[in-house]
C-alpha cells in the first residue's frame, strides 16, 4: 500500500539519493498555512516598496554570453524604471553601465543590441557625447561651452556590478550586495556538468504579460496546475509526485520526472503513445524495451537518451549526468527573476520583470538553448512548447531570432495555456470575493520566494 503523503518529506524522485548529491531532498522549511495577502499583486504602494528595496539589491539576469563574443558587442537590459547596457569591453571583461547619458539623461542605447566596432564608442544622438566600450568619457561636445565646475567630476559612465555564471549575466544595482555566486547557493553545484555556452540559442520570445510579475512567475514554480492546464503532459510524466525542495536566498527546485506512464494512469503497466514517442523521437527503439512496462519506461528513456548523447557528440557530458538528470526536468528558480528548466538536450530560461510604472503587468521573456547534433537525421525538441523542429541536423550556426507574440497561439502549445490563464488569475485576484493564497505543500516555492521577498522589504 502507498505510504501515505507527508508534507514535511514530500514526494521524492529519486529516495536512493545519497545526502549531497544533487538530486537529494532538500530539507523541509516551514513557511506556515497562512492566507497570502492579493494586494501585494497589485498594489502600488507594494511595487513601489519592491522597487528601492529588491530590485535595486539583488542579483537579476540580464541575458547571455552567447550575445557578446566579441569585444563590441553589447545588448540592452530593461529592468522595471531603469535600463542598462551590458558589453563586452575586452575578451575577458563584461560590463554594464545604466543606459543613460550624464549630460542631460538621453539614453545611449536604443537598440536591443548591437556592436561598437574599434576604435567607436556609445554616441548620445542628442547633445553628441561619446563614452568608450570600457565607460570612460572620450569626448564633451564643444567642451569649451562648458564652466569647468559643471563637467570636472565626469569622467565616466555610472556603473552597475556585473557578474557571469555559467554564460548567464546578471547585474546588480547595490556596490555592498554578496557575490553571485555566494546568492545562487547549490545551484552553481547542481548544474557543474551542464555547459549553457555550448547550447546555441534555438528560439526566444518576448511580450508583455496583463499581470503582476508574480502571478506570471508563480505560474511556472509549482505543477500542482499541470493537469488541469497541461493535459498533454498526463501520460509521459510525474504530475503529482513532483519533488519540491526549498533553499537559500530564495532559490528552490522542483524535479518533474518524465518518460513513464504518469502518476494518475488508469493502467500504470500501459506503455503509451506518448511514452513510445518520445523515446522514438531520440532514437530509441520501442521494440527493444518490450519487457519494460509504462511505470518503468523511465529506464528506456534514460537509455535512448544516453545513445542520443553518444550519436550526437555529447558522450562527455552526458557520462556525468545521473539517469535523472537525463530523463527528468530539473527546474531551478533563481530568486527573483528567472527560472531555469534543465534537460539533458538542452535548458529553457524564462525571465519575468516587473513594468516601469504599472503593477498589474510585467515584461515576460524565454530562451531556448539546445545542444547541437551530429546526426543529419535528428531533429530538435523546443523545450518551450515540446515543438519539434522540421530541420534535422541543427548545429545552431546561426542565433535563434526573438520573435514577439501578437496572438496566444504564438506562444506555442504549452505556454499558450499559461499565457492565457495568468490575466484571469491577475483579475481574480482584484475581486472582493478573493481572500488569498490558500496553498498546498505542492506551491511551497511560492511561499519561500515570497518570504525571501518580505526579507528584502524589511517584514521579517
Amino acid at each position: 500500500m502507498e505510504q501515505k503523503f507527508d508534507y514535511r518529506s514530500g514526494y521524492v524522485v529519486y529516495p536512493d539519493a545519497a545526502p549531497g548529491d544533487a538530486g537529494a531532498k532538500a530539507p523541509y522549511i516551514d513557511h506556515g498555512t497562512a492566507l497570502v495577502g492579493p494586494e501585494r499583486y497589485y498594489s502600488q504602494a507594494e511595487a513601489d516598496l519592491e522597487w528601492e528595496r529588491l530590485w535595486t539589491k539583488v542579483w537579476c539576469f540580464a541575458g547571455i554570453t552567447h550575445d557578446l563574443k566579441n569585444v563590441g558587442d553589447y545588448f540592452r537590459y530593461e529592468l522595471g524604471r531603469e535600463s542598462f547596457i551590458v558589453v563586452r569591453s575586452t575578451p575577458d571583461t563584461i560590463k554594464a553601465f545604466y543606459n543613460v547619458c550624464p549630460h542631460r539623461g538621453n539614453q545611449l542605447v536604443y537598440a536591443d543590441s548591437g556592436h561598437i566596432a574599434a576604435g567607436g564608442s556609445f554616441y548620445c544622438n542628442f547633445h553628441g557625447w561619446r563614452f568608450n566600450i570600457d565607460g570612460s568619457l572620450r569626448e564633451i561636445k564643444d567642451e569649451h561651452l562648458f564652466r569647468r565646475e559643471t563637467i570636472c567630476d565626469l569622467h565616466e559612465l555610472k556603473e552597475v556590478r556585473c557578474e557571469v555564471w555559467n554564460s548567464l549575466v546578471f547585474i546588480n544595482m547595490d556596490p555592498r550586495a554578496m557575490p553571485l555566486l555566494q546568492q545562487l547557493d547549490v545551484i552553481p553545484q547542481h548544474l557543474q556538468h551542464y555547459p549553457f555556452d555550448k547550447m546555441p540559442v534555438y528560439s526566444e520570445m518576448r511580450g508583455e504579460l496583463d499581470a503582476n510579475w508574480k502571478v506570471g512567475m508563480e505560474a511556472f514554480i509549482e505543477f500542482y496546475h499541470s493537469d488541469d492546464t497541461h493535459p498533454q503532459v498526463l501520460p509521459i510524466s510525474g504530475t503529482l509526485k513532483t519533488q519540491y525542495d526549498l533553499y537559500a536566498n530564495g532559490m528552490s527546485r522542483m524535479i518533474i520526472p518524465f518518460g513513464y506512464s504518469g502518476d494518475r494512469a488508469d493502467d500504470p503497466d500501459e506503455v503509451t503513445e506518448g511514452l513510445k514517442g518520445f523515446v522514438a523521437f531520440f532514437g530509441g527503439k520501442n521494440e527493444d524495451y518490450r519487457h519494460i512496462k509504462g511505470q518503468d519506461y523511465r529506464k528506456a528513456f534514460a537509455d535512448t537518451m544516453r545513445h542520443w548523447g553518444e550519436r550526437n557528440g555529447h558522450k562527455a557530458m552526458f557520462d556525468k549526468l545521473s539517469d535523472g538528470q537525463l530523463t527528468d526536468d530539473w527546474n531551478y528558480h533563481v530568486f527573483p527573476t528567472i527560472t531555469i528548466n534543465v534537460f539533458s538536450f538542452g535548458i529553457l530560461i524564462q525571465s519575468w520583470t516587473p513594468h516601469a510604472s504599472d503593477p498589474q503587468k510585467h515584461q515576460y521573456r524565454t530562451l531556448s538553448l539546445l545542444l547541437p547534433v551530429q546526426d543529419p537525421n535528428q531533429a530538435v525538441m523546443d523545450p518551450v512548447s515540446f515543438a519539434v523542429s522540421a530541420e534535422k541536423g541543427w548545429k545552431g550556426e546561426k542565433r535563434g531570432v526573438c520573435t514577439y507574440p501578437q496572438k496566444l497561439e504564438d506562444w506555442g502549445t504549452v505556454l499558450s495555456q499559461d499565457v492565457e490563464r495568468i490575466p484571469k488569475v491577475q483579475r481574480g485576484i482584484r475581486s472582493r470575493a478573493f481572500e488569498g493564497h490558500r496553498l498546498c505543500e505542492s506551491e511551497s516555492r511560492v511561499r519561500h520566494y515570497l518570504a525571501e521577498i518580505d526579507r528584502y522589504l524589511g517584514r521579517r
